[in-house]
């Protein structure tokens, strides 16, 4: 392997020192006189690397990539060259211009985990995750441990939708506090908010004082509408870090949207007062004067807020309310209209909507919105229950009471029926009951809300399998690995599955897909090798 005379770091840290580095670097690129006279002396390549390094550990970015592009005309098919050139030309912030020589040293020299660990994120930052994933697979398929790599390829396949490999990557390997918060981003973004903050419990135990962590917890609290246990420990980070201005308007965002406004007015105005022309301070504000009464501030901040971003819809809709209370009905409407254009669904939209229009003579169209309103209440309604009602199966399931964690999650159910996650939770605990009539009920819900739904369908799959119909089974993990490619432990149940039907080829073919996304699991491999020598024997 070639050596890099870069300190070596594991993890995020590496990647984020390397990009730490300054590329506004304006001195002459002229190196330590030994290193100068080596050069004056034998201008080879090495003493270039030399060179470059050296610029490279003193934070001269700019000079390290001449030095490197030196080195590189002397020695073309040079992999640590090509890699060093690289890796400075990330350094460097020049992130277009690094990927061809990182591409380059790995193409020399495939097998270094550091060209694809820093191309990987030379393409992350690029916003080219999907041509990140293969890079990151490679890295790993280096060094199965390496904890930036499975980071790295978490982040990617979550940028590009594949939330289901990255849980079934990550839910049974040793976490740390960047795989914790990629586990629990995974779980949130398939509405699977309880495991997400299990995950993040179990990560605050090992990580108590992790503020990241205690960020991300807030967040699920407040989308299970946990609002009090989303309050306090918001408070707790904002104690924590008085100086740090996000703290404090997460903590802020939270105490408005928990309705203890005596808490928040205070802590808006002091925000505002140092950072008076920031968007969520200044909408804040407004949103507290509105409730207030104050109506000719709450105007005048929230028009500011709008003008900072007209795209944000609840500043829209609190100023239509504000521009109603001061008989600009006119006005008001628009403002309703745009915040719905812009997705607004919370009910207050509509039945503000209605008001106005009423109040402009337009009845029909007021009725049309007091409709929707009725409707959307029902909806929020419904979707609070759920919420309530899946956090507590969930704390009875984690408690061991699996009867009663059945009977709150066919509430949650009950109450969203068109909800695949909660419908699949409920399989889950219905076959740790033993109920398999139930438990398939419960998996056909989930897949017929969402089809690609990848652990609804694999789980169906088992269960048709449990229940002797291989080809209904098939059929299933085709399914499961259809929605998520990665999903290595549908492809192994998919090649089992192709095995007892005596196709040994298409069950190679599957195996051979388990083993390229995890090449060291030795169940894939034994799996594998059973293949082949049943296929030896027909």
């Amino acid at each position: 392997m070639f050596k890099s005379s870069m300190r070596a770091k594991t993890g995020l840290l590496f990647v984020a020192c390397l990009g730490a580095s300054s590329a506004a670097w304006s001195a002459p690129c002229s190196g330590p006189p030994p290193l100068q006279a080596r050069l004056h002396a034998h201008p080879d390549a090495d003493a270039y690397a030399a060179l470059g390094n050296w610029f490279g550990e003193n934070n001269k970015s700019e000079c390290a990539v001449q030095a490197f592009q030196a080195g590189l005309k002397l020695q073309p098919n040079s992999a640590r060259l090509s890699y060093l050139l690289g890796l400075s030309l990330y350094t460097a912030g020049r992130l277009q211009e690094a990927v061809e020589p990182l591409q380059q040293s790995i193409r020399i020299y495939p097998g270094e985990v550091k060209a694809h660990l820093v191309l990987g994120a030379t393409l992350a930052s690029l916003g080219r995750d999907k041509e990140a994933v293969p890079v990151w697979e490679a890295a790993l398929k280096i060094d199965p441990n390496s904890q930036m790599a499975l980071d790295g390829l978490s982040k990617a396949l979550i940028a590009v939708g594949d939330f289901e490999t990255v849980i079934a990557h990550l839910r049974t390997v040793k976490r740390d506090e960047n795989l914790t918060l990629d586990l629990a981003s995974a779980y949130s973004q398939v509405h699977m908010y309880d495991d997400a903050a299990q995950v993040l419990l179990d990560g605050l135990k090992a990580y108590p004082a992790s503020d990241a962590l205690t960020r991300a917890l807030v967040t699920i609290y407040v989308r299970q509408t946990r609002y009090q246990e989303a309050s306090a420990l918001a408070e707790q980070l904002a104690r924590r870090n008085p100086r740090d201005i996000e703290a404090q308007r997460l903590y802020l965002r939270v105490l408005v949207l928990n309705g203890d406004n005596d808490l928040a007015e205070p802590l808006a105005r002091k925000l505002l007062a140092q950072a008076p022309h920031d968007f969520d301070f200044l909408y804040l504000n407004g949103v507290l004067e509105r409730a207030n009464g104050n109506y000719a501030d709450a105007r005048k901040h929230l028009e500011e807020a709008v003008a900072l971003n007209p795209h944000h819809y609840n500043s829209r809709y609190n100023l239509g309310v504000v521009l109603t209370q001061l008989k600009d009905y006119a006005d008001a409407k628009t403002q309703f209209e745009l915040a719905i254009q812009l997705g607004a669904s919370e009910p207050e939209i509509r039945f503000e909507l209605a008001k106005v229009l009423r109040t402009l003579g337009e009845t029909e169209k007021a009725q049309e919105q007091f409709k929707l309103y009725q409707q959307q209440l029902k909806l929020r309604s419904d979707s609070t229950l759920a919420a309530q009602k899946s956090t507590q199966g969930a704390q009875a399931a984690q408690a061991g009471d699996l009867k009663k964690a059945a009977e709150l999650f066919r509430e949650a159910c009950a109450a969203l029926p068109d909800n695949a996650p909660l419908a699949y939770r409920l399989a889950l605990v219905l076959g740790d009951l033993g109920d398999r009539p139930g438990e398939r009920a419960a998996l056909e819900q989930s897949v017929k809300a969402d089809p690609n739904f990848a652990f609804a369908q694999y789980q169906l799959g088992y269960v048709e399998s449990r229940d002797g119909d291989d080809a209904a089974a098939e059929q299933r993990f085709r399914l499961a690995v259809k929605a998520a490619p990665g999903y290595v432990q549908a492809w192994v149940a998919l090649a089992a599955t192709l095995a007892t039907e005596s196709r040994f080829k298409e069950a190679q073919d599957a195996v051979a897909v388990a083993l390229k996304l995890d090449p060291n699991d030795t169940g894939v491999q034994d799996l594998s090798k059973n293949l082949a020598a049943a296929q030896g024997q027909h």
